[in-house]
């Protein structure tokens, strides 16, 4: 069996000698995620041209769903992502990602402004120009977030 492991740094060494010792695999790449409580990652993998990068969560500034492919953006370019949309949303720091529609999630940190819509929609402009609608869906969540 492989398992991710997404835990602080000071707890990972000690939980993946017990799992080791159990013969499960630590692997970056597993289906499965052991996740600590009230813990977020603070990098993803990413892929781009066959080439493996290691992405601080700070860099980035909005993750999208498409079909089955899961896209991490940043300053520096695209890249692919293992994780599903919904795991991102519970690995990532709930004080600076918000999940703004089924396929997007979006960095705080990178929001150039916000635009009411209508119809109970926001269309945000991230710093990159990226567009991003927040979704009648998330509506009531993004506005309580951010006190609109």
């Amino acid at each position: 069996m492989k398992i991710k492991l997404k835990v602080s740094e000071e707890k990972y060494r000690e939980i993946a000698d017990e799992l080791s010792a159990k013969g499960i695999e630590i692997n970056e790449q597993a289906d499965l995620i052991l996740i600590e409580r009230n813990a977020s990652a603070n990098y993803l993998i990413g892929k781009r041209d066959e080439e493996i990068y290691r992405l601080n969560t700070a860099d980035i500034s909005h993750i999208e769903s498409f079909a089955h492919d899961v896209i991490a953006y940043t300053d520096s370019g695209a890249f692919k992502i293992n994780e599903r949309l919904k795991a991102l949303a519970v690995m990532l720091d709930p004080n600076v990602f918000i999940r703004v529609s089924n396929s997007v999630i979006l960095s705080v940190n990178h929001i150039q402004s916000i635009k009411p819509a209508f119809t109970q929609k926001f269309i945000v402009t991230m710093k990159s120009g990226a567009k991003i609608d927040v979704t009648r869906s998330y509506y009531y969540i993004f506005k309580e977030f951010f006190g609109i």
